[in-house]
């Protein structure tokens, strides 16, 4: 045989290695991945879109088109309710807030409102916010969710439901102003309603809007507690609205969808170029929307994207999506560690331990990807996951304002009825609460005292999950204007008194000097 025919067979054999061995590592990871789905599978756990999407509402039993309805009534030319409404708890130092209804007016680093300007930009709400009050604790909403259409589901309804709770909490603390006490307790028990009604609504952006609307609802039900007018029925019937909502079991249904649309999505993309580069425009058009506005890209650019898709397509997905639907795994024990103990503390923990092990905690978030238009291909499933473990941090926040705000209702009636507040929280048991109330944070009774002056201290030991003593003040080289009750860097999270009135002037004036 010649030499150069030995060299050609040589050479026939490595090309054709070349091209065996990424063939088989190809079909060894798309392998791996399919054994771990099959592996779920035989766990019982929901793969396909209609195990875990909830039930439609019955018609006769669902009000979101009566919401729908009452949102179209409220007016767009809000100048004062957009730019300077009644601020509820706006903190003015650690610890403590403002009674923006017992203020003599409405203030903001911009301008001073007036109460009859508020009065009369709330009149020409009046219409949707008397349909409003009129959704009750039992009603459901259904806006018809697509969930088929993924990244691109229409969720138009959380605008206005945000907009519906900011007007019902700029009426409550006008009320409030008023003297219409009753009228107050309606406003806050439909904003609990409207967050009771949707908790059904499985993707996490839905379930951040509850979040927020929750949040909302506990500001202005922090003002309701300053009225010295209130009935105990009036705060027994709130107090019950508060104990029915339900955020932790909700993340629970939220992440076999997204997991499933995640699923979904990348096989559309494995198998159709249009598909994928769909995706790809609907960045471009997040990213163009933001402000940032790329320069067109050069022939070696476009080359490059081609090439890399090309690798995702056959290798880098592979184990992008493997450690993805391991890290859903991660997030789906921590809720279900979080709703058995009663606490995240231990969970978070475990959850972080999980996800570093799975090299998913070094990623950006999708959201990140998302608004900076650019793609990492090694991480276009996984990044998800990032953004998800953001939410169960969210959720427990919202777990302890819910608890916080439950005792701080039970303290006021205690106080009702007896003159003062109790001297522990065992002393609200079983009138006021059926059981001591627990810190969502660590799972200890949440921590109080009844203080000298009259007034109390009622605090979770908050995000680094360490009982400093009731200190609302921020962590050690944190500074920060924000001095919302929950801010992440307070040491605890700590219910705020009402701030007095040297006090609220004192931050306005550093406010003042700040904007100059």
């Amino acid at each position: 045989m010649s030499r150069s025919r030995k060299i050609l067979i040589v050479a026939g054999i490595v090309l054709g290695v070349a091209i065996l061995i990424p063939v088989i590592r190809h079909y060894q990871l798309r392998a791996a991945t399919e054994a771990y789905i099959a592996e779920l599978k035989a766990k019982g756990e929901p793969m396909d879109l209609a195990q875990v999407i909830p039930p439609p509402v019955p018609p006769e039993k669902n009000i979101a088109p009566f919401f729908l309805k009452a949102a179209a009534l409220l007016t767009t030319n809000d100048d004062i309710l957009n730019s300077n409404p009644p601020p509820a708890m706006r903190g003015v130092a650690p610890g403590k807030a403002a009674a923006s209804w017992a203020q003599p007016g409405i203030r903001s680093n911009e301008a001073t409102n007036s109460w009859q300007e508020i009065k009369k930009a709330l009149e020409q709400n009046g219409e949707a916010l008397n349909l409003f009050v009129q959704i009750t604790n039992s009603s459901l909403f259904d806006f018809n969710l697509q969930y088929t259409q993924r990244f691109e589901m229409r969720l138009t309804h959380l605008s206005l439901e945000k907009k519906a709770a900011q007007r019902l909490t700029s009426s409550t603390i006008y009320d409030l102003h008023s003297g219409d006490i009753g009228l107050a307790v309606k406003n806050v028990r439909a904003i609990l309603a409207l967050v009771k009604g949707t908790h059904e609504e499985r993707t996490a952006i839905p379930q951040l809007v509850r979040m927020a609307i929750t949040q909302i609802a506990s500001a202005a039900t922090w003002e309701l507690l300053q009225s010295p007018n209130l009935t105990d029925e009036q705060l027994a019937d709130l107090q019950a609205d508060w104990g029915q909502l339900e955020f932790v079991r909700a993340a629970q249904f939220v992440l076999p969808v997204e997991r499933e649309g995640g699923e979904t999505a990348l096989a559309k993309w494995r198998n159709s170029n249009f598909e994928l580069q769909h995706y790809f425009d609907l960045q471009k058009q997040v990213h163009e929307t933001m402000g940032d506005s790329d320069e067109e890209d050069s022939i070696w650019d476009k080359a490059k994207i081609k090439t890399q898709i090309f690798l995702w397509r056959y290798w880098w997905s592979y184990p992008d999506e493997l450690r993805g639907l391991k890290g859903y795994e991660v997030l789906m024990n921590t809720m279900s560690l979080a709703d058995t103990n009663g606490s995240f503390q231990n969970a978070l923990a475990a959850q972080d331990a999980g996800l570093d092990r799975l090299g998913i905690s070094q990623l950006k978030s999708s959201f990140d990807s998302l608004f900076s238009g650019k793609t990492d291909f090694h991480s276009m499933m996984s990044e998800s996951i990032v953004t998800l473990g953001g939410v169960v941090r969210k959720v427990m926040r919202v777990e302890v304002a819910k608890q916080i705000t439950i005792t701080a209702i039970a303290l006021k009636r205690y106080q009702l009825k007896h003159g003062n507040y109790p001297p522990d929280l065992n002393s609200l048991v079983p009138e006021f609460v059926p059981a001591v109330p627990l810190d969502p944070v660590d799972g200890q009774p949440l921590r109080y005292r009844r203080n000298a002056d009259g007034t109390f201290l009622l605090y979770s030991v908050g995000e680094n999950d360490v009982d400093d003593g009731g200190d609302p003040s921020l962590e050690k080289g944190v500074t920060s204007s924000n001095y919302s009750w929950q801010n992440i860097h307070a040491l605890d999270w700590v219910w705020p008194q009402p701030a007095t009135a040297e006090e609220i002037q004192k931050y306005y004036d550093e406010q003042a000097k700040k904007s100059k």
